[in-house]
């Protein structure tokens, strides 16, 4: 203080740090700056993401709406919170049940309006969309053949609201208030085994799904376009679908993109499957083979086959026996029992194995010798 030039040297000054080891640097504030300008609808989730897979930055999204904030680049918007009753929020475990309705496009294309078409899966958010100049039922036909070749899954059930271009539960001619499943829609998914569910009325935040989803394509499509034909704006919905499908991670899926949740999905499937079914159940079913037997034939896989050959094989027929083998099996006998013989009978083996020209001499005397015995061998 004694060392100032002027009595500004009086006045306290902040002791504060002038910078800080964690504060985030210029170049990745112009980045969020930049990222957001670009999309105004992402929020701070979201180019957090971007910042991690494009810059191989790390930013917490704390950080990216404080920055936001501080910008400038953020608006304090109030928004009707729902209190209906259908709020609860759920996900399909696989993927195959859609949700459709049509959607009005928000601003005139050569002075006409036009229809957006979508369906949404329930468990996946996967889309497909396409933009039409009527709401007649031949266009929903001809949106559902388009569907089914472009679908990545089998279709279970297809969820839409009570309009006339769905069902004909409200036409003029039914006066019964029940669907009479003649309708077009209804002929449609029955050939092909899809069950076609209609929502109560006036409840329709039961199709909350796709209506969801119409809010994001006002912020990220309708209001980032700027078509003049109707061929543009077909052209931009195809892209944008695209798009929506393939690059576009979203934190509720755990950042993977709708393609990328419906592979997962399978794969979950498959493991389950493998985990609780035997590994027989996924061998492939051997090919049966004919085999004849007499008259008949049988039919049947190589190893039923092979022991069914075993089984009728031929059984060799048993050798006739000499009196050399039945005297040879009185002696394994006359061990088992020990029984004793006569002193001259190990002479008359050692004369049989030598003198082969006395062997009836021999066959005689061991017959005389073995009758005095009770073998079985005579009986």
């Amino acid at each position: 203080m004694l060392n100032a030039e002027s009595l500004a040297g009086l006045y306290s000054q902040s002791k504060s740090a002038k910078s800080f080891w964690n504060q985030t640097s210029k170049q990745t504030e112009r980045k969020i700056v930049r990222l957001r300008k670009r999309e105004p609808f992402k929020g701070p989730d979201r180019i957090s993401y971007d910042l991690k897979k494009k810059y191989k930055i790390t930013c917490a999204a704390s950080t990216v709406a404080a920055i936001l904030k501080r910008k400038g680049l953020v608006t304090k918007e109030y928004r009707s919170r729902l209190t209906k009753k259908h709020m609860k929020r759920y996900r399909r475990p696989l993927p195959g049940y859609l949700q459709m309705d049509f959607k009005y496009t928000p601003f005139l294309v050569e002075g006409k309006k036009t229809y957006q078409l979508s369906v949404v899966d329930h468990h996946s958010s996967w889309r497909f969309i396409r933009s039409f100049q009527d709401r007649k039922i031949e266009t929903v036909i001809h949106f559902l053949n388009e569907l089914e070749r472009a679908v990545p899954f089998p279709m279970v059930q297809i969820q839409t609201d009570n309009a006339l271009e769905f069902t004909d539960k409200f036409s003029n001619h039914n006066r019964g208030l029940k669907p009479t499943d003649c309708h077009d829609f209804d002929v449609w998914c029955k050939d092909r085994g899809i069950e076609h569910k209609l929502i109560p009325i006036g409840e329709k935040e039961i199709n909350g799904k796709v209506e969801n989803t119409h809010r994001f394509d006002d912020r990220e499509f309708f209001s980032q376009i700027n078509v003049s034909t109707f061929n543009e704006l077909e052209l931009a919905t195809r892209q944008y679908n695209q798009r929506w499908n393939e690059e576009r991670p979203t934190k509720t899926l755990g950042w993977l993109t709708p393609s990328e949740t419906v592979e997962a999905a399978y794969v979950r499937a498959i493991a389950w499957l493998l985990h609780i079914m035997p590994p027989s159940a996924w061998r492939e079913p051997e090919a049966h083979v004919t085999y004849h037997v007499g008259m008949a034939s049988i039919s049947a896989t190589k190893e039923e086959i092979m022991r069914l050959k075993e089984e009728n094989k031929p059984k060799p027929r048993p050798k006739k026996l000499t009196a050399i083998d039945r005297y040879l099996q009185y002696m394994d006998w006359d061990a088992r029992n020990k029984i004793k013989t006569w002193a001259p009978v190990p002479m008359i083996l050692q004369n049989f194995s030598f003198a082969p020209r006395n062997l009836l001499v021999c066959e005689l005397y061991i017959s005389i010798l073995v009758r005095n015995f009770e073998s079985p061998f005579w009986k």
